[in-house]
């Protein structure tokens, strides 16, 4: 007799996909900080779910080298080197202005309105010192901008680095996005669609992943680690009381 898969609940599938969005969602918008350990328990709790899906979860993200895993039931967001930031930083320039650029050539009125719209609330939430809105708006600006490429493996690229990067995105702040370089090179990317101008839209999002990068890489120290935070930085959270990750939600499929 053929063996045969046993039935699988759509509700538990469901569910899974679920934890496993909603965690890669929190990475990728820095909600989780470089080197911070979470336990299996705490991400259930925060869930609202059990052990079961997050278990599963955790070991996708830790096979696409987002988290590691640590005893006790716990995993630890990577800290990274130097070397590592840079390496990243250049494939990131190389799939995402791709991307970018293909998106220019595609981009309709209702796109390009809808990345006018988020480039509006990424200078709300700046202006009102919300980093962790900020974060989440700068994320979905670029995702809204490469899903117009119409490239699905393309974008399924980025998201795995995204998943590296994406913690550390928190030590930009408050320094790096004090400049108003953010706000123009979003207004000349939103341009360049319009112009559909593949060459310009490419070379805006390249030099912004590596503007970013590139200061995050210099936060090395003299070993070529980076640390956590800086601690100048880490203080000036503490006083803003608003960039530290905010409490994860499930997240729709």
């Amino acid at each position: 007799m053929p063996l045969t898969a046993p039935a699988t609940d759509p509700a538990d599938t469901s569910l899974r996909k679920q934890v496993y969005d909603s965690l890669r969602e929190a990475l990728t918008t820095g909600r989780f900080l470089p080197g911070q350990k979470v336990t299996f328990r705490f991400i259930a709790g925060a869930l609202g779910v059990s052990l079961t899906p997050v278990r599963e979860a955790l070991r996708r993200l830790v096979a696409e080298g987002a988290f590691e895993m640590q005893h006790n039931r716990s995993v630890r967001v990577p800290l990274m080197t130097r070397a590592k930031v840079l390496e990243l930083r250049d494939i990131r320039i190389a799939v995402e202005g791709l991307a970018a650029g293909k998106a220019a050539l595609l981009a309709d009125r209702k796109q390009i309105a809808a990345l006018r719209r988020i480039a509006r609330e990424i200078a709300a939430a700046r202006s009102r010192s919300d980093s962790v809105t900020d974060r989440a708006k700068v994320r979905a600006f670029h995702f809204a901008l490469y899903e117009i490429a119409g490239a699905p493996t393309l974008l399924r690229v980025i998201e795995g680095l995204w998943l590296q990067t994406g913690p550390y995105m928190n030590l930009l702040y408050p320094d790096f996005i004090s400049s108003p370089r953010g706000p123009a090179t979003r207004a000349r990317i939103i341009q360049a669609l319009e112009a559909h101008d593949a060459v310009a839209a490419r070379r805006e999002i390249e030099n912004d992943i590596r503007r970013a990068l590139s200061y995050v890489a210099d936060l090395a120290d003299e070993a070529g680690n980076i640390a956590p935070a800086p601690p100048v930085a880490a203080a000036r959270r503490r006083r803003g009381g608003s960039a530290h990750a905010a409490p994860l939600e499930l997240r729709p499929v």
